[in-house]
């Protein structure tokens, strides 16, 4: 009998330890918070402001959270595509991306006006379009598909690099532009000026330049700088066309699975560093890289841009009668200061 009673406490003592060690890496038996272990991927990069400022919101969300959410960044196109981290996020397959604006093309085109070249006077007129009720709706049927801009990024003034001088409208006829798939971008740069517009992958345009299947592109100093166009690239065409904003991206449903309290830390940080520090470190970082391009070699070109925009009207009218576009260009202008 004392035999049997010995075995019994041997076998309740063994089923204790068991269920200690049980307990995993998710949450322990006592209740402590569950640890979470997520990606964020871009297109851009590494050097780019918007990751440095991506790389800062991972190391604030981590402190922040004694460790409990730890963001890992893919740059460079490591975990996918512009295009496919956008469409991972929406499928909760990825929970975070900093992305470009073929975001608008892919979810809610109508709205492809928001990031049109050669539409707004400056980048305060794009601000005002994006924080309107225009950009609310916007950002609405994001969320209607998973997505929730939890932050924007201005990441600046996009340009153009170029193998031929570019110094009025009529020097763009029948130039091989490299244009991200967004059809209010070719309609501008093939319908309204007249150039051939060529869709590569960002991380494939290096070499499409240097081979001359393309023979221009265009994006933010910034872009141009780290991917290092000037190498393949001879003028710098200052164009002013895109005030671009670029954004932080959260699946909505990864989102709503964590507490309460880390749920406000990650979008409080969101606000914090990649509006406020990302913004301010593309618009400090913007100068420098465009002296990046310079000192490699290309020439600069100024444009007198209302031109531009003047020889672009008649696109922008039929793309907001034809309902192509919501909105109207009136309602659009009206925010210009």
């Amino acid at each position: 009998m004392k035999r049997i009673v010995a075995l019994c406490v041997c076998l309740f003592l063994l089923m204790g330890v068991v269920s200690v060690f049980a307990g995993g890496g998710g949450q322990s038996q006592q209740g402590a918070a569950k640890k979470y272990e997520v990606s964020l991927g871009s297109s851009y990069d590494r050097a780019a402001p918007p990751v440095v400022a991506a790389l800062k919101f991972a190391d604030e969300v981590k402190a922040a959270t004694n460790g409990a959410l730890t963001i890992n960044v893919f740059s460079n196109s490591q975990i996918g595509t512009e295009r496919e981290l956008i469409a991972q996020v929406a499928a909760n397959e990825v929970e975070f991306s900093v992305t470009g604006i073929l975001l608008v093309d892919m979810y809610c085109p109508e709205f492809g006006f928001m990031s049109a070249p050669f539409l707004y006077k400056n980048m305060d007129h794009m601000k005002a379009v994006f924080n309107s009720p225009l950009g609310d709706k916007m950002k609405q049927k994001f969320l209607a598909n998973n997505i929730n801009l939890i932050a924007e990024v201005w990441r600046g003034i996009r340009n153009t690099s170029s193998n031929r001088a570019i110094r009025t409208p009529d020097d763009v006829k029948g130039l091989k532009i490299r244009m991200t798939e967004m059809p209010s971008w070719i309609a501008v740069w093939r319908d309204g000026l007249g150039g051939t517009t060529i869709p590569i992958a960002l991380g494939e345009l290096y070499t499409a330049l240097q081979t001359g299947v393309a023979e221009a592109s265009e994006g933010p100093y910034e872009q141009l700088a780290t991917f290092k166009f000037n190498e393949v690239q001879k003028y710098l065409v200052n164009t002013n066309h895109v005030m671009e904003w670029c954004m932080l991206l959260v699946s909505q449903k990864f989102l709503d699975s964590l507490p309460a309290d880390m749920r406000k830390i990650v979008n409080d940080k969101a606000r914090s560093v990649m509006t406020e520090y990302g913004s301010k470190l593309c618009d400090e970082k913007a100068e420098d890289f465009r002296q990046q391009l310079l000192k490699g070699g290309m020439e600069e070109i100024n444009v007198n841009v209302p031109d531009f925009t003047n020889k672009l009207l008649p696109v922008y009218e039929k793309y907001f009668a034809d309902g192509t576009w919501t909105s109207s260009l009136k309602e659009v202008q009206s925010y210009a200061k």
